[in-house]
């Protein structure tokens, strides 16, 4: 296997992730909402980057003969989780790190 696309991959995929982790937080201390919906649109396409290659090298090496059908669907449903998880989890991570300064902006 050539390491050359893994590692391209592999950078954009941190690109995305870190863009929508700022978003995120930016979002979060502003209470703009569209920030967050850039950050989870960032992180979806982290997703669908790493689920799409990810797939098709498994299926590569798994089931060389699946149909353009199967492969479509289970590419689908692994970008779609993948990216739903780096949200869900960057998001409970932000509002951990966020809740001391809320705490004390409460207490001012």
């Amino acid at each position: 296997m050539d390491m050359l696309p893994m590692l391209i991959l592999a950078a954009i995929a941190y690109v995305l992730y870190y863009g929508g982790i700022r978003l995120q937080v930016r979002a979060h201390l502003s209470g703009r909402t569209l920030l967050d919906l850039l950050g989870y649109a960032s992180m979806l396409s982290a997703g669908t980057a790493l689920g799409i290659y990810g797939t098709l090298t498994l299926a590569a090496q798994l089931a060389p003969h699946a149909g353009v059908g199967l492969l479509s669907v289970a590419s689908t449903v692994a970008s779609i989780a993948i990216g739903e998880f780096l949200y869900a989890r960057s998001f409970r991570l932000s509002l951990q790190l966020l809740a001391p300064l809320r705490s004390e902006k409460g207490k001012q």
